[in-house]
């Protein structure tokens, strides 16, 4: 009996636990990871490169970096499937307000400088995400790639 009990608790734990993420993806309609192509609305088709279609949203709905900063976002599809979302911030109004948001939901980054960037990395067992930020310009760009779909060479 004890062990059903115990059973019982952890699955709810494990439910009020992933409800909020539950909340926000179904708030910002997010594209969920490996989704395939056809069930994305509001797409317009860009370029292909590296084996990789791209594909510039039409229509962002205002949440997560969207809330905080005008953005441009781009999915990138393999083997028919969403792998890639590339965010692009002309004139960032405050830096440090998209970095905290990653870093609230994925921990502290690995930080360096490359060619006048500020190179930002976090890796989770499914997820690369990068944001490269130039502060003279106050360009941001943000990639976060699909473990399981990446290219082999990666």
């Amino acid at each position: 009996m004890r062990k059903i009990i115990s059973l019982i608790a952890s699955l709810l734990l494990t439910l009020i636990m992933t409800l909020p993420a539950l909340a926000e993806a179904e708030q910002c309609n997010a594209i969920p990871w490996g989704e395939p192509l056809s069930s994305v609305e509001e797409i317009k088709f860009s370029h292909a490169a590296g084996g990789i279609r791209y594909y510039n949203v039409t229509k962002v709905k205002a949440c997560g970096i969207s809330k905080i900063e005008d953005t441009r976002v781009t999915y990138g599809f393999t083997q028919n499937k969403l792998y890639v979302t590339l965010v692009e911030i002309d004139k960032a109004k405050d830096l440090k307000k998209v970095v905290s948001l990653l870093i609230d939901e994925y921990g502290l980054p690995d930080t360096k400088k490359t060619d006048g960037w500020d190179v930002y990395r976090w890796e989770t067992d499914t997820l690369k995400i990068k944001l490269k930020s130039q502060y003279t310009t106050d360009r941001i760009k943000i990639g976060m790639y699909y473990k399981p779909l990446a290219p082999a060479s990666e």
